[in-house]
């Protein structure tokens, strides 16, 4: 069954952003660890390839992907351009909620909208999606810095009154956990946004070896071991 992609793509080629996303993507114990990397370990095994992966600065992940110099993002929203240049899995493998993370404390009466914090300006990850609803909302958004771990620094430090961040990473983040208390994280979440792998449409691997992917994808997260990592990570819908 998957002759053609061991023939054509013994290995595949994962682009990381330099910067750790835990719990997506970090390292421990100087290895590369995180539900993403254990979910594509896992697909690789069933499709008896290898993994090799590149760490990047942002930019360069995505153009990486986009020219062939690798073949897969393993944490891609979905957005209408993005839907242009990248050819997505058939599934998502995560569902991660967006909120507000505020300085404590809030001064805001929070309704679930961002016109409930009016005119405060909303830091963010410059040049980062999150999801094709928010993206398209106008709001007092302000691109700031290149990585989330930046953004919570940045709030500890009251450089900032409100970020807008992924609820995992925030709960996942060393930084805020140390310094929970200075920090509210408004509820209920603004969106929630699905998680997919992302190939280059152009370029790297064929059709039929990103169907033999989305295969293995589907019958990971039919599986035990899939529940097993979401448990694992704290990954559970909420």
């Amino acid at each position: 069954m998957f002759m053609f992609f061991q023939l054509h793509a013994q290995v595949l080629r994962v682009a990381i952003p330099d910067e750790d996303y835990p719990p997506y993507y970090y390292v421990l114990d100087n290895s590369l660890t995180g539900f993403s990397v254990e979910t594509l370990y896992d697909i690789a095994s069933d499709l008896a390839i290898q993994l090799e992966f590149q760490r990047l600065p942002w930019s360069r992940v995505v153009n990486h992907v986009e020219t062939g110099k690798a073949d897969l993002i393993p944490v891609f929203y979905k957005t209408p351009e993005r839907m242009q240049q990248f050819e997505y899995s058939h599934e998502s493998y995560l569902v991660d909620p967006i909120v507000l993370l505020c300085v404590n404390p809030c001064p805001f009466e929070f309704d679930s909208t961002l016109a409930s914090v009016g005119d405060e300006p909303v830091a963010t990850v410059r040049h980062f999606s999150y999801g094709s609803v928010l993206d398209e909302i106008s709001f007092a958004r302000v691109d700031v810095v290149e990585s989330d771990n930046m953004l919570f620094k940045m709030l500890l430090a009251k450089r900032v009154k409100l970020i807008m961040a992924s609820a995992h990473t925030i709960r996942h983040s060393a930084l805020v956990q140390q310094a929970e208390d200075k920090v509210v994280m408004l509820q209920p979440a603004l969106d929630s946004v699905e998680v997919f792998f992302a190939f280059g449409k152009q370029h790297g691997i064929s059709a039929e070896q990103r169907q033999q992917f989305n295969q293995a994808l589907a019958r990971f997260k039919r599986g035990e071991r899939y529940q097993q990592l979401l448990t694992k990570y704290q990954l559970q819908p909420r």
